[in-house]
């Protein structure tokens, strides 16, 4: 009985844990609460052989504590599965059993209907057993009442719901009622009478939990079973002793000649052939494939060492030399691919592989020269303790903080990558690296955007979803409009260099008022330029076409407040007059703005009329009162004068109408 009631309280810990939440501090409690559940009713059936195998628990409660700690989800999955596999060699260990991990798991799952058929067992006793003590129960009236009870319950639940959607009145009331009766006896997290459907999908998980729980619990308290030794015939043996032998001296000389060549050519830099030979090409096409190379050799040393000869000892041993040096050669590979184009989370996993290839190789020599070494449980060991390691230190923020601190090629960084893999547990590297002062526009832009993205995903955690990396991070939500701010005038500020730059087909572009306003060059043909005039509104969710329009190709434009604009537009290539046009409708229509004739005052007009004088007209500046000034010159690049002086005119009313104020020394 102490099987069924184990199970049911794993079952029960499981829903309240993780049913509808995320992983958080969560998995640590299941698997504490629920291990100690298992070794208590082990130790009670006297079935724990080896407590030695409760280190195991050691790297279980450390990936499990990667949910409490970290935010990243690149082994969400994978710990899930390598949580459950240390799980079972653990029990299996404990118990003494030598079954495999996939025979356990397969064995749970097929022992289901076992479990249900012990649980039936089990109240069927202790009925009986009730049924003794008091012989005045009728069996017969027990099953009629709970049948009917059920079956009443059923109904009514069904008729309620169905009512509840045909009603809103009614729902709301037998809402607030179920409300007010659940918060008193605090059950909650078992009825939800508004979402029937989650209830049942709860109850379903919770008796599925609650079955293989049983089924792994009676499993691992079997028999253990003996398996049979398969030892290699002596004649086989030597059948292919010679092919080992054959294979090895082959191997050999082929991996001589290949690694004289990566010493010379890759970690000496030698190349006799190009001048422009490029190694992060280079290197990008060879890592993966030594990589393989060297599990082909792993496999083949291991199978090799079978035999136990004096020269394919040596020969191994030149075969591990060779390997190792292969190894080093892929990493060296990637080492200069990711100098060039940064860090990701593939090309660190190639690092970690080939650093566990090298640390197993240290046990594969031993187990060389002795075939007694147990390889297997070293490499084992080794793979787990590794895995957990990387679980530990954080891969993420590695990998986030060499890609902004590098010195990349050509590529430059790859914010779009560090955008997607970034979470909590970046927040603080690239907070810092934002307040260092010395980052370029783009470079700001970029990480503040990040900044944004990583405060929009997080969210309030429940207690089950507690994590260290998020409970932090909430505490900058005050940040946000902060940030949502500075990205905007750094976008701005971005695309605005980028017209002053000329590195884009963009001629204008600012913010003003929340509304972006963005001027693209779509063509440009004998002088002629065609833009295209763009708004952006509704916090940047709707980009309304304003208007195509053709200028001569030096023609500056420039919006103010309230859908004002104007354009500067030469008459020519050469810039020898220009118009100022005006539009008030945010650049749905342009007209030319008319200014009135002026007086001379510090120039001689030598018999020239005003309009002749003064007829390249300048972009509006604009003064915190509102007044719009124009200045207007006799030809771009000096003209009437040698472009000493200007003509100033001014309008109060946003450029509606304009008045003459004086001619100046420029």
């Amino acid at each position: 009985m102490i099987e069924i009631v184990g199970s049911i309280a794993i079952s029960i810990i499981q829903s309240i844990l993780f049913y509808n939440r995320e992983i958080g501090i969560s998995m640590l409690l299941f698997l504490t609460i629920g291990n100690g559940i298992i070794f208590y009713i082990l130790y009670k059936k006297n079935k724990i052989e080896n407590k030695k195998a409760l280190l195991w628990l050691i790297p279980i409660l450390l990936l499990s504590s990667t949910y409490l700690i970290y935010a990243n989800r690149t082994f969400y999955i994978a710990n899930i599965i390598i949580i459950s596999i240390l799980e079972a060699i653990m029990l299996l260990a404990l118990t003494g059993k030598k079954e495999g991990v996939f025979d356990l798991f397969t064995d749970t799952i097929s022992g289901y209907k076992e479990g249900i058929k012990f649980t039936k067992e089990k109240v069927k006793e202790k009925i009986n057993i009730q049924a003794k003590n008091n012989k005045k129960i009728d069996k017969d009236k027990i099953k009629k009442v709970c049948k009917s009870v059920l079956i009443v319950f059923a109904i009514t639940v069904l008729i309620i719901i169905l009512l509840s959607s045909a009603d809103s009145i009614f729902a709301n009331i037998f809402s607030d009622i179920t409300d007010m009766i659940l918060s008193k006896i605090n059950l909650n997290f078992i009825l939800n009478i508004e979402n029937s459907f989650d209830v049942i999908l709860r109850l379903i998980i919770i008796l599925i939990i609650y079955g293989l729980s049983l089924s792994l619990i009676m499993q691992i308290q079997k028999k253990k079973q003996e398996d049979g030794k398969e030892e290699i015939e002596e004649d086989t043996k030597d059948k292919q002793e010679l092919t080992i032998k054959l294979l090895l001296v082959v191997l050999n000389i082929v991996y001589l000649i290949f690694c004289t060549i990566q010493i010379g050519s890759l970690f000496a830099r030698i190349d006799l052939n190009s001048e422009t030979f490029n190694y992060s090409e280079y290197a990008r096409s060879g890592f993966f494939q030594l990589m393989f190379v060297s599990f082909i050799n792993l496999a083949i040393i291991l199978k090799s060492s079978k035999y136990n000869k004096k020269m394919v000892k040596v020969l191994n041993i030149f075969l591990v030399i060779f390997t190792i040096i292969i190894v080093i050669s892929s990493m060296y590979r990637m080492h200069m691919y990711e100098m060039e184009y940064g860090l990701t989370y593939l090309r660190i996993f190639v690092y970690i592989i080939l650093i566990t290839e090298l640390i197993i190789f240290i046990g594969i020599v031993k187990y060389i020269l002795n075939t007694k070494f147990n390889l297997m449980k070293y490499s084992f060991i080794t793979i787990v303790s590794v895995y957990c390691i990387i679980n530990l230190v954080n891969l993420e923020k590695i990998i986030v903080s060499k890609n902004i601190n590098m010195n990349t090629g050509e590529e430059g960084i790859d914010y779009s990558y560090i955008l997607h893999i970034a979470t909590e547990d970046s927040y603080n590297i690239l907070e810092k690296e934002l307040n260092k002062g010395n980052i370029d526009l783009y470079e700001e832009s970029k990480i503040t955007n990040i900044l944004l993205n990583i405060l929009y995903g997080n969210k309030e955690m429940s207690w089950q979803e507690f994590n260290i990396s998020k409970w932090n991070t909430l505490k900058n939500e005050n940040k946000i409009q902060e940030l949502k701010d500075k990205e905007e005038e750094l976008e701005r500020l971005v695309k605005i260099e980028e017209v002053t730059s000329g590195n884009s087909n963009i001629v204008y572009y600012d913010i003003i008022d929340g509304e972006e306003y963005e001027v693209r060059e779509l063509d440009s043909v004998g002088g002629d330029a065609v833009w295209e005039i763009n708004r952006t509104i509704d916090n940047g969710t709707r980009t309304l076409k304003m208007n195509t329009i053709t200028v001569t190709t030096p023609s500056k434009i420039k919006f103010f407040e309230n859908g004002l604009g104007f354009i500067e537009k030469p008459t020519s290539i050469y810039c020898g007059k220009a118009d100022l046009l005006v539009t008030h409708d945010f650049g749905k229509t342009f007209e030319k703005v008319e200014f009135p004739e002026g007086t001379f005052s510090l120039s001689d007009p030598n018999g020239k009329k005003w309009e002749e004088c003064y007829d390249y007209f300048y972009l509006p500046t604009k003064e915190e009162d509102g007044t719009l000034t124009v200045l207007v010159s006799g030809g771009y690049e000096g003209g009437y004068n040698g472009g000493k002086t200007r003509a100033k005119y001014i309008s109060n009313d946003n450029g509606y109408t304009w008045k003459f104020v004086s001619e100046i020394w420029k």
